[in-house]
């Protein structure tokens, strides 16, 4: 079995791995796309498992600059793993990852993160492989009963970047982790197109913009994918505003490990829905250092961890 990157491989056959893994259709063209948008990707976009020329799997990678209590940390977000289903159990992702892992580490990256499921059998390949608990995905869900409210905050559908990029940074101020995001952080989400957004809007009170939100709805569901607003208490005043304007019959919310911003959701009328089976990983390629304290070099007990669905891969 050779590993191989992306443009040593047959594009047709990593469209049909990824359609039939995850239903998810990256084609060539799509490849193209995410390269020429997304600066993170690195030049070899992922690796590949191939034996007489079939691609048994796949471990995709971008490249993030982070940030720390010690300062500035380029890590991987892996992406993407995945195994033919004729291959699955065989040890194909074992291999992968640790190849990736081997040569992260010859590129200086001693960081690695990736999100999962707790149910999935990935989660256990993962623990076996290093990866510790880094933060729940937390997720909250809220039905939506229009009530009839007085507020000074109104919704507008927008696609700014300029302003949007402008209020994360003041947001970001003083956190740490994922807050260091490309001006066009708006176009580079959508061009993975699973996850593309088709709500998009900046929220102001008495003329002056205090917030925006990105994320998604599907007839009566809508999905917040993030509500950034300098100001955490002026959140659950934004959320009133989306609901008031969109009218969706059900709210959700996930990716949100800072409490404070949870604590918001919360007194705009959402339920936690407590112990999640998403999770957050990660691992130190070198194998010097743990999870735990991995998470002090992000202030995640201090509550100043930053990520959130816009930063997910």
């Amino acid at each position: 079995m050779r590993i191989l990157e992306y443009d040593e491989v047959d594009g047709q056959q990593v469209l049909e791995l990824n359609l039939a893994c995850f239903g998810w259709f990256l084609t060539p063209e799509q490849v193209k796309t995410i390269r020429r948008v997304d600066k993170r990707s690195p030049g070899y976009f992922a690796y590949y498992a191939d034996e007489n020329g079939k691609l048994l799997g796949q471990v995709g990678i971008v490249l993030v600059d982070t940030q720390t209590v010690n300062g500035l940390e380029r890590i991987s977000y892996i992406w993407g793993v995945s195994t033919r289903p004729t291959s699955a159990r065989s040890g194909v992702a074992r291999k992968l990852l640790s190849e990736a892992h081997s040569r992260l580490l010859a590129d200086d990256v001693r960081i690695s993160f990736l999100s999962t499921g707790k149910s999935l059998v990935a989660y256990d390949l993962y623990s076996k492989l290093g990866y510790g608990d880094f933060t729940d995905c937390n997720f909250g869900i809220k039905t939506c009963k229009h009530e009839k409210k007085a507020t000074d905050v109104t919704f507008k559908s927008s696609s700014d970047e300029v302003t949007f990029f402008g209020l994360f940074k003041e947001y970001s101020k003083g956190l740490l982790g994922f807050v260091y995001r490309p001006k066009n952080f708006i176009q580079v989400r959508n061009s993975w197109t699973w996850m593309t957004m088709d709500v998009s809007g900046l929220f102001q009170e008495n003329g002056r913009t205090i917030g925006y939100v990105l994320g998604n709805k599907r007839k009566e569901f809508l999905t917040i994918r993030e509500v950034c607003c300098p100001r955490i208490e002026d959140v659950p005043r934004c959320v009133e505003a989306l609901e008031k304007e969109l009218r969706p019959q059900y709210m959700t919310f996930g990716w949100t490990p800072r409490d404070c911003i949870v604590r918001s959701y919360n007194q705009a009328g959402f339920t936690a829905t407590g112990q999640e089976y998403s999770v957050f990983m990660v691992k130190d390629l070198s194998g010097k250092i743990d999870a735990d304290e991995i998470k002090k070099l992000y202030g995640r007990e201090e509550d100043r961890f930053q990520i959130s669905g816009i930063d997910e891969y």
